[in-house]
């Protein structure tokens, strides 16, 4: 799997995600995006969440990624991310 597929996979997927988990926005960071990935890399996913859906709808987010995506998944809220990886995220991250 490469940026690209993932990518893909959340673009087709979005409209599902949104309506399924609460989701307000949802992107790519991490080594998929700076091109450093390698085989057990693991997939970093930063998510906006309506706030009545964040606890109730985060770990079966996860899982759904995690089984439709066949890698490991390091899902992140951004509300709840430190400021200091905040930034660094902000960076990189391509919202879908």
């Amino acid at each position: 799997m490469n940026k690209d597929e993932i990518i893909v996979f959340l673009k087709e997927n979005k409209p599902y995600i949104e309506q399924q988990f609460g989701v307000v926005r949802i992107g790519l960071f991490g080594s998929y995006v700076r091109g450093n990935a390698h085989e057990d890399s693991d997939i970093d996913i930063a998510v906006e969440m309506r706030d009545e859906h964040i606890f109730r709808n985060f770990f079966s987010l996860e899982r759904y990624l995690k089984e439709h995506l066949k890698k490991e998944i390091d899902l992140g809220i951004m509300e709840t991310i430190k400021p200091l990886v905040r930034q660094r995220v902000l960076k990189e991250i391509i919202y879908v």
